[in-house]
């Protein structure tokens, strides 16, 4: 999930990214939050001992990824609830910019203290793209981001965790007045959308465009007012039978899910998405031989086919 949302005022980053690293995660990861607050935390794996728990039955292990500004890397450290708490605060001085991305990542211990999942964390971040400014500042944009790992979809409530995310999704797109969001697993942080990895487009260059130009065309995407319009409105939307769902948001957004799950999200259902939003979608084509069978993209696709 990628909910991208401009600053209008040096305050609004700040909110923002404590209640997406907060209210947020406890709606995409419910039960996580009272193994958070346990002191001292999970002591994490023992490089000595691969077999050792790291941490209590049930509990969950936890680090934190702290980029400071644009010109420094990102630090590691291990979560415990005093140094979350003061990261939090951090968030909302006035006497320093903050950080431009921090990343919770969270594994989710069994009933023996292992991880669930020992290769993939789930995790919640945000990345400050500032506009010429220092983080914070009003004029840029705030990305906020959650993953989880695939394994999610392949267990016994797989359509209840993706119901839950798409209701996050459309209340967050929401409270943080999105410009464009998706919900899909062919996107990262780093390259973005499927369609901008093919296209060689660039986050930090398309997510200030978001809100007249949508990133991609994914199973579940979120248009700002402003490009719901160019693709005809809700009713059109619905009515060009691309969507299993056209839902009205707040201030003129729409949320668009192409189908009922994710796993069901093909090259026939997207290239019905493609046509349909082909007008906010950028030109240029999706050359076959760069589509790989994990993107759910139309092989040789362009939106100005469709225009």
């Amino acid at each position: 999930m990628e909910i991208d949302c401009p600053a209008a005022s040096a305050d609004a980053p700040a909110r923002a990214a404590v209640g997406w690293l907060t209210e947020a995660r406890d709606a995409l990861f419910p039960g996580l939050g009272p193994a958070l607050a346990t002191d001292p935390p999970a002591p994490g794996p023992d490089e000595n001992n691969p077999r050792a728990a790291w941490g209590p039955a049930n509990g969950v292990c936890a680090q934190l990824l702290v980029q400071r500004s644009a010109r420094t890397p990102p630090r590691q450290s291990r979560f415990s609830p005093r140094r979350w708490r003061t990261l939090l605060a951090s968030l909302d001085a006035t006497d320093k910019a903050p950080p431009v991305r921090v990343s919770l990542l969270l594994h989710p211990l069994d009933p023996r203290g292992l991880p669930v999942d020992e290769e993939h964390a789930l995790t919640v971040e945000y990345v400050w793209l500032a506009g010429g400014g220092e983080a914070g500042e009003s004029g840029g944009w705030l990305r906020c981001l959650a993953t989880a790992p695939e394994s999610l979809l392949r267990q016994p409530d797989a359509n209840d965790t993706q119901r839950r995310w798409l209701d996050a999704l459309a209340t967050w797109a929401d409270r943080l007045d999105a410009a464009y969001a998706h919900l899909t697993d062919d996107a990262d942080l780093e390259y973005g959308t499927a369609l901008e990895r093919v296209l060689h487009r660039w986050p930090e260059d398309t997510v200030p465009d978001s809100g007249r130009l949508l990133r991609g065309y994914s199973w579940t995407t979120v248009c700002s007012p402003d490009v719901a319009q160019q693709v005809g409105g809700a009713d059109q939307l619905r009515a060009s039978g691309a969507f299993r769902a056209v839902t009205e948001l707040a201030a003129g957004r729409v949320l668009l899910q192409a189908t009922e799950r994710l796993e069901d999200y093909g090259p026939g259902s997207a290239a019905r998405v493609l046509r349909a939003l082909a007008p906010a979608l950028p030109e240029g084509r999706t050359d076959a031989e760069y589509v790989y069978p994990w993107m759910r993209l139309v092989p040789d696709g362009d939106a100005a086919d469709h225009r």
